[in-house]
C-alpha cells in the first residue's frame, strides 16, 4: 500500500467516471426474480383445519373458503380475514377464571362481575346468578362484518335475557327447580337476539354455574333447601313403599278374580250337565210314563229305606192308625 505522509491527502475518488455497463444487463433479471418471488411469496395463503377465511376484494367481500391451500391476487388487492370456526369460546358471567389447568383460579370477587352476577327476582328477592356461554363462529363474513364488537354483543345480550328470566321467577324457583328451565330459555333467546343482528354466532349451551342468594341470608336459604331436600327424600321413599305394595295386591285382585272366574265356569258347567241329564230322563219318561214313575220310585225307595231305623207297613184302607200305635210301640221291623 503506497504511503502518502503525513500531510499528503488522499486522491478524491469521483464516481461519475465510474462505469455501469457491465451491471445494465444483470439488473432486468434480477428485477423479474424479485417480483416473481415477491408475487408467488403473496399469492398463496393457508387456511388450517378449524379455519376458515374471508377473501376481500379492494376491500368489498367476495367470498368464503374451507382449510387449505388458496391463491390470491398478491400487492393487497385481495385481503384474507382468517377465523377458527370449530373453536368453541366461552363467556363467563358473575366471576372470572385467572388460570386453566389441572388447578384452576376463579375470581369471584372480579370488580365487573359482582353488578353481573347480582339480579332482582319476581318476588322482590336477590340472588346471585353465574353462568357460562359457550358458542362458536357458524357465518365467518357476518362475524367480521355486520356487527363492530361481537363479544361486547354477546355479553350484553345475555345480560339482558338473564335478567329478564330470573325476574320472571321466584327465588325458591330460581334456587331449585327452576334452574334447567333457565338455562334453556337463556339458550333459545340469546341465539334469537344474536340472529337478529347478523353476528354469525352459534350458542352451544348456557351453563348456570351457581345460583345462590346473597351472604347475608344465605344460612336461611340453605336451611330451606335442606327442609326440601327431606320432605323429597320423604315423598320418594313413600312413593317406593308404593310402588311395591301396589303390585302385590294387584297380583291378590287378579288371583281372586280368576278363582271367581274358574268357580262361575264350574257351576255353569255343572248347571248345564244337571239340566241335560234331567232332560235326558223327562224324555226316556214321556216314552214310557207308568214304567218311568215307578222306576223312579224304587230307586229312591231304594236310596232311602235303607237310612230309616224303624219301618211301618199299614195298609191303606185301615182306621184308627193312632191307637194301634200306642199299644204297639215296637212297631213291626222288616
Amino acid at each position: 500500500m503506497p504511503d502518502y505522509g503525513p500531510r499528503r491527502k488522499q486522491p478524491d475518488i469521483n464516481f461519475e467516471q465510474i462505469s455501469l455497463q457491465p451491471l445494465k444487463k444483470f439488473l432486468p433479471p434480477i428485477i423479474m426474480l424479485i417480483f416473481i418471488i415477491i408475487s408467488g411469496y403473496s399469492a398463496f395463503y393457508t387456511v388450517k383445519a378449524n379455519e376458515e377465511a374471508v377473501v376481500l376484494r379492494f376491500g368489498k367481500y367476495k367470498e368464503t373458503v374451507g382449510p387449505g391451500l388458496h391463491t390470491k391476487i398478491p400487492y393487497g388487492i385481495d385481503k384474507i380475514l382468517k377465523g377458527e370456526v370449530k373453536t368453541i369460546y366461552n363467556e363467563e358471567f358473575g366471576f372470572r377464571t385467572r388460570q386453566r389447568g389441572t388447578t384452576s383460579i376463579v375470581d369471584y370477587e372480579f370488580p365487573a362481575a359482582q353488578e353481573e352476577k347480582l339480579m332482582l327476582t319476581a318476588d322482590l328477592n336477590c340472588a346471585e346468578v353465574n353462568w357460562v356461554i359457550r358458542y362458536k363462529i357458524k357465518a365467518l363474513e357476518e362475524y367480521f362484518f355486520n356487527v363492530r364488537d361481537v363479544r361486547e354483543t354477546i355479553r350484553g345480550i345475555s345480560q339482558s335475557v338473564m335478567r329478564t328470566l330470573v325476574g320472571d321467577l321466584s327465588i325458591d324457583e330460581v334456587l331449585t327447580i327452576g334452574r334447567i328451565e333457565i338455562e334453556q330459555m337463556a339458550k333459545e333467546n340469546i341465539q334469537k337476539g344474536l340472529d337478529e343482528y347478523k353476528c354469525g354466532i352459534s350458542i352451544q349451551s348456557v351453563l348456570l354455574k351457581g345460583v345462590d342468594p346473597p351472604l347475608a341470608v344465605k344460612d336461611a336459604f340453605n336451611a330451606v333447601n335442606q327442609a326440601i331436600q327431606n320432605k323429597d327424600k320423604i315423598i320418594n321413599e313413600a312413593e317406593g313403599q308404593k310402588n311395591k305394595l301396589l303390585p302385590a295386591a294387584e297380583g291378590k285382585k287378579e288371583q281372586a278374580i280368576r278363582e271367581a272366574e274358574g268357580y262361575y265356569i264350574r257351576r255353569i258347567n255343572r248347571a248345564t250337565g244337571d239340566v241335560k241329564a234331567f232332560l235326558a230322563v223327562y224324555e226316556e219318561y214321556k216314552k214310557a210314563e207308568d214304567v218311568t214313575r215307578r222306576r223312579l220310585f224304587l230307586e229312591t225307595m231304594a236310596d232311602v229305606l235303607p237310612k230309616c231305623e224303624k219301618l211301618y207297613i199299614i195298609d191303606k184302607d185301615l182306621k184308627g192308625l193312632l191307637p194301634i200305635l200306642g199299644l204297639n210301640e215296637e212297631g213291626m221291623k222288616k
